[in-house]
């Protein structure tokens, strides 16, 4: 019995001394010492700063969450610990001395590495590839004529920023801190408390240029798409690794951290980008990708208010009835259809549906699109027939001399007095103070996609590209490309020649060219019946894709470009009824549909046949000068181009703080005139980036304008087409000659009788 009792003593001592090991693990017996003390301690004691450093350290809902955190985490249950988060003050420099002293074993939190880091404490492999970007101030950068595209290399931007008075913000105690002192030691240094002070400093002009970690300007993008208005984050960028860092007392622990993250199969994969999407949610489609403009067919399973059905039903019915009572049973000499009652009440409508039914435009948009898509196919011929007849009648025929000269005297007087305007109305009006972050945003948003333009070196470059795009190397890549500007040169050169020479047949040619005018003018006619259902599923397009928070963005500019854009119309108003001897009511009634038309089609081309024939219908003046200075005033004398292009730049220089001089106010006007001989024969919005013009010698930004000016064009450039047809119908009669007593105007072919 006494044996039995001391070979139970023996192993219940036995059994004492080997729970501890027992309760480590089997794996514990082989781990090196530091790790052993963790297992031992059953705890993993993880340093994070104590700020908010969102996706990697943050709380939401009151618990300790983000790529770091989870990171840890998932260390801790591969060592069989528990983790513990100590909250440690002092930033990325507090957190290394807490790590150094041993307080914590761990440190991170989207911590990087530097060389007076690196002899304090153990550095782990990188988990997380990161980058350094720059952002710069867009205003700066044009007004020192630094060009984002040159800006290919990390030695480029030093080139560009490290200059005497120029300042560069980034966060202090960051280890970007010395990295700034040594990229630019010639610029003022401007250490701040947080990134986001290092990003409002380039956005307010307050610093030249903000170096930033990547993930940090993705997170401010996200909650403030506007900072892409007046910010642009350059191409080349630093990498800047992130890595975990380890009290020198624990070299084992290193080593195993990094076999943890060799062998981990996500971790080395991720990206600051993937790693925002996770935890903060989508940042949207990457740079470049294009957001699709109008809204797709209804998900299933959408549900349709029937009350605002109802509503809308209502007031279509509504519509009809009082178009009904006061255009269909009223006798008139124009099809109901034509009226423009008709028209207004069909825009009206598309744009309420659109407003609560979107989802329409994607079934409507096509067959809007192709009924758009004939007009723009009358275009070129309409313009070449006229423009070869025009140059003709102008040069071949006996007492043009004095129409040209006229021409030539009130084209440019005309357009200066328009860009004046543009000018006045935006100093007075000011479209552009006060732009709100939230209009910003949006129009930052319009960016993806969208095609950027360069100003040019100087005067004669961007005059020697213009005229690289009016002379072409093959007589029909103008007319398969929609060059306009080069079909109307070779139109207008074809013209001189057919003037110039000998043989009598040249007046066939010429009856050929009326001929084609007038058979598109029969076919531009017939198709005006399907004006009200065209334009009805276009505004419900527009309203649909553009929304009314666009609108609303850009009111104030959209309200004063309208605002010079009137007196053209009223001013070709006023010229036909003093040519012509006839009221303003009977004026509106035959010159209101090329209004309507080229309102619609938002192209004033479309409607010169009409403008001819209803011209020519006046005996009170010269048909053959009327048909032939018509062409020139409707595509030279570009009365609504001149304003827009004085206006648009001084919007985005009041948006940006710009203050201008004198001098720069005349500057633009008399650039506008060159971006409005640019524009001759543009196709679509094009135009709008003919705005470098402008911005390049006043040192505005580029990209910021084609954007407010894209914007705002979608919604103006009916009234820019409208007014423009109607101006061109004004400036010909004013320079033409009262009505000669010849039976026949020189150029005409005489149709036989009967």
């Amino acid at each position: 019995m006494r044996h039995v009792s001391r070979i139970v003593s023996l192993s219940f001592l036995i059994v004492l001394l080997a729970l501890p090991w027992l309760g480590a693990g089997l794996h514990a017996s082989s781990m090196p010492g530091d790790i052993r003390e963790i297992q031992l301690s059953g705890v993993l004691r993880i340093g994070v700063t104590d700020a908010q450093d969102p996706p990697y350290v943050f709380e939401k809902d009151g618990r300790l969450t983000g790529f770091d955190v989870d990171l840890a985490r998932q260390m801790a249950a591969a060592l069989g610990v528990r983790p513990e988060f100590v909250r440690v003050p002092g930033g990325w420099d507090g957190l290394v001395d807490a790590v150094a002293a041993m307080t914590v074993d761990i440190g991170l939190s989207e911590l990087t590495k530097n060389v007076a880091r690196a002899q304090r404490v153990f550095f782990s492999r990188p988990y997380i590839l990161s980058h350094a970007v720059f952002l710069a101030n867009r205003l700066v950068m044009a007004q020192n004529r630094i060009d984002a595209a040159d800006l290919t290399s990390v030695q480029d931007v030093a080139r560009h920023f490290n200059t005497p008075g120029f300042r560069i913000a980034t966060m202090a105690h960051s280890s970007l801190e010395p990295l700034v002192r040594e990229l630019f030691p010639r610029a003022q240094l401007i250490p701040v408390a947080s990134p986001a002070t290092a990003i409002a400093m380039a956005y307010e002009g307050q610093a030249e240029l903000s170096m930033v970690g990547e993930a940090i300007f993705e997170i401010a993008v996200q909650a403030d798409p506007g900072l892409l208005y007046k910010i642009d984050r350059l191409a080349p960028s630093l990498d800047d690794p992130c890595a975990i860092a380890v009290s020198p007392g624990r070299p084992d622990l290193l080593r195993w951290i990094n076999d943890y993250l060799e062998v981990h199969p996500l971790r080395p994969k991720a990206t600051p980008r993937e790693i925002v999407d996770q935890y903060l949610g989508p940042t949207g489609p990457p740079p470049g990708e294009a957001v699709p403009a109008v809204a797709g067919p209804a998900p299933q399973g959408e549900r349709v208010d029937m009350q605002d059905m109802a509503l809308v039903a209502v007031l279509h019915l509504l519509a009809l009835g009082v178009l009904w009572a006061t255009v269909m049973r009223r006798p008139s000499g124009q099809h109901w259809l034509l009226s423009p009652w008709t028209v207004l009440a069909a825009m009206g409508l598309g744009g309420l549906t659109g407003l609560y039914f979107p989802f329409l435009a994607a079934y409507l948009s096509r067959p809007a699109g192709l009924y758009m898509g004939f007009w723009r196919m009358c275009v070129l011929p309409i313009m070449v027939a006229a423009i070869v007849t025009s140059t003709y009648r102008l040069l071949a025929c006996g007492g043009n001399a004095r129409l040209i000269k006229r021409l030539l005297a009130w084209t440019p007087l005309l357009l200066l007095g328009a860009s004046l305007l543009g000018v006045g109305i935006g100093i007075v009006g000011r479209p552009g103070a006060d732009f709100s972050k939230e209009a910003q945003g949006l129009l930052a948003s319009m960016n993806k996609g969208m095609p950027t333009a360069q100003p040019g070196g100087g005067l004669y470059d961007q005059l020697m590209d213009m005229v690289d795009t009016i002379v072409p190397d093959n007589l029909l890549a103008p007319m398969v490309n929609n060059e306009n500007l080069a079909v109307l040169f070779v139109a207008i050169f074809f013209g001189v020649a057919v003037a110039a020479g000998k043989k009598e047949a040249k007046t066939t040619l010429i009856g050929i060219m009326d001929t084609i005018l007038e058979s598109f003018t029969i076919m531009i006619r017939m198709s005006l019946y399907l004006l009200p259902f065209a334009l009805y599923a276009l505004s419900l397009d527009f309203v649909a894709s553009t929304g009314l928070e666009l609108m609303l963005a850009i009111l104030r500019l959209v309200v004063c470009l309208t605002l010079a854009f009137l007196p053209g119309g009223l001013l070709a108003l006023v010229l036909l009824r003093w040519k012509l001897g006839i009221p303003i009511a009977a004026v509106w009634r035959d010159f209101g549909p090329i209004f309507l038309l080229s309102f619609s089609t938002r192209s004033s081309v479309i409607s010169m046949p009409i403008g001819l024939e209803r011209l020519k219908n006046y005996p009170q003046i010269d048909r053959a000068q009327i048909t032939a200075a018509y062409p020139f005033a409707l595509l030279v004398c570009h009365y609504a181009y001149a304003a827009f292009f004085a206006l648009t730049p001084i919007f985005v220089g009041q948006a940006f703080g710009v203050s201008f001089t004198p001098g720069q106010y005349i500057a633009i006007a008399f650039l506008a005139l060159l971006c409005v001989v640019s524009a001759i024969g543009t196709i679509g919005l094009s135009y709008v980036l003919l705005l470098a013009i402008v911005c390049g010698p006043l040192g505005l930004p580029l990209e910021p304008a084609v954007v407010v000016g894209m914007a705002a064009v979608s919604i103006v450039d009916p009234i820019i087409s409208g007014v423009q047809a109607l101006f061109g119908c004004g400036v010909a009669t004013l320079v033409a000659d009262k009505a000669k007593p010849t039976p026949q105007a020189c150029g005409d072919v005489e149709q036989p009788a009967g």
